[in-house]
């Protein structure tokens, strides 16, 4: 039995030595080869790198506009003030509060809402007032390709400043989406943390114009912001909404009941008359007790106020896109190079591989003579 694993491993190595021998044959064979046809591996790299070395000259740059943030949330204030105020019929909850974390305003910002939002922000793009959505479709040449459409409706869409997203047309709607997704999707926005543990955001967008890149970033974090302090803050505003109304409520019957008042003080009262001293003795009651409710209506009105400011994020800018912005562009050298070796590399594997399907075909001509 030893002697017949011996035999075995002795076999295995030789297979294998022979297999390893006839790699490097193998590979001696495709070097001498690919050195036979050098002519032809010089002329495709040469190719290559011209064809790099035009391309390098005629791409138009790239600019990326760069913003970091930092979000920093407050807590609420609300502990004696939500008993106070719920006997007045309000909700100081914190509802509302919750409804957006941290890690959900990065979600914000790349949502489709707030990039048509920041699309459809008023801009003085090159001297000229319009919505930054006409200023991409300028930039990216769509209006060349809709002029020959054979749809009227395209040939004239456009996007007036003070149109609102809910009103857009059909076609508005899927010009938007096509814009939405060139940026959102293509990978050109790009938002995230530091890392897991910073609380600061980095907001890249990379674009053809330098110009476009910096406003669509700067109206981009706006909206984004606006929305988020808005949902943030929903309930206590309205809570301060209703809290107004009825202060405004108590203030008139106030200044109502000062003004009888005041009328009833006019009358010419006789001793022998003394109950007509009633009305103005109710018209003081009424003003001191709309006086006082007032009083707590304002303060309590104030408390709110205050309450609302500490539930509204704030968000720190950092890092603000400045021009120049940063330009990516292929450089004269790493397009040639680029383009050489990727012109070499193509002719070699066609070469390699044109000669291994020619050999297995002879191989199999050869068998089949055989037999």
């Amino acid at each position: 039995m030893e002697n017949n694993s011996e035999k075995e491993t002795g076999q295995k190595t030789e297979s294998t030595e022979l297999s390893l021998k006839d790699m490097v044959r193998i590979a001696k064979e495709w070097w001498k080869y690919l050195l036979t046809k050098w002519v032809l591996i010089v002329i495709f790299g040469l190719g290559g790198a011209a064809i790099g070395l035009v391309v390098s000259l005629t791409s138009k740059p790239k600019y990326t506009a760069h913003l970091s943030f930092a979000l920093m949330e407050k807590g609420t204030g609300a502990s004696g003030l939500a008993s106070l105020a719920s006997s007045f019929g309000y909700n100081i909850g914190m509802g509302s509060a919750n409804a957006f974390s941290g890690d959900n305003l990065i979600e914000i910002i790349k949502s489709q809402r707030a990039v048509e939002q920041a699309l459809m922000t008023p801009v003085n793009y090159k001297g000229k007032n319009e919505n930054l959505i006409e200023a991409y479709i300028t930039i990216s040449k769509m209006r060349k390709g809709w002029v020959h459409s054979k749809k009227s409706e395209l040939r004239k869409l456009s996007f007036p400043i003070g149109e609102p997203l809910g009103s857009f047309s059909r076609m508005q709607d899927s010009v938007m989406n096509v814009i939405y997704n060139s940026i959102a999707k293509s990978g050109a926005l790009s938002v995230a943390k530091i890392d897991k543990m910073s609380g600061i955001v980095n907001v890249n967008f990379t674009g053809r114009d330098e110009l476009f890149a910096k406003l669509f970033v700067e109206n981009l974090m706006d909206q984004t912001y606006r929305f988020y302090k808005d949902t943030k803050t929903a309930q206590s505003r309205a809570n301060v909404a209703m809290m107004q109304h009825t202060a405004d409520s108590v203030k008139r019957l106030y200044d109502a009941a000062l003004y009888k008042g005041a009328a009833v003080s006019q009358v010419n009262m006789n001793m022998a008359m003394q109950y007509v001293a009633v009305p103005k003795i109710k018209q003081q009651t009424d003003a001191q007790l709309y006086g006082a409710v007032y009083a707590e209506v304002l303060k309590n009105l104030e408390a709110l106020k205050l309450d609302m400011a500490r539930e509204t994020p704030l968000v720190q800018i950092i890092d603000t896109p400045q021009l120049p912005l940063k330009k990516q562009k292929i450089g004269k050298i790493k397009g040639t190079v680029n383009g050489g070796l990727v012109g070499g590399v193509l002719i070699i594997l066609y070469l390699l591989g044109a000669r291994y399907i020619k050999k297995e075909m002879q191989d199999d001509e050869d068998a089949a003579d055989q037999t």
